[in-house]
């Protein structure tokens, strides 16, 4: 993280989108013009995809049976845990 904005804090929430509107639309209209959350916004954004492909494999996986593994995908599949019903935490 860059200590160049104060700001930057907040792309991590930003691209997990767990902001409220309000500050989604700040954040947005801020970083347009803010070279330090750009950089900050670009570093996170490979941990924020993946982040959201797991999620979408494990509400994926949630919809099915355990047993059912064609339908997990990456790393869901590894981490059956993960998935409600699916093993021991």
């Amino acid at each position: 993280m860059t200590d160049d904005c104060p700001h930057a804090v907040s792309a991590g929430s930003y691209l997990l989108e767990i902001l409220t509107p309000e500050e989604t639309a700040d954040f947005r209209h801020h970083s347009r013009h803010c070279l330090p959350c750009q950089r900050e916004i670009v570093a996170l954004m490979p941990g924020a995809l993946f982040l959201q492909e797991l999620r979408a494999d494990i509400l994926a996986a949630n919809q099915r049976l355990c047993t059912d593994r064609p339908v997990l995908t990456t790393v869901a599949a590894r981490e059956p845990r993960w998935i409600a019903g699916c093993g021991t935490v």
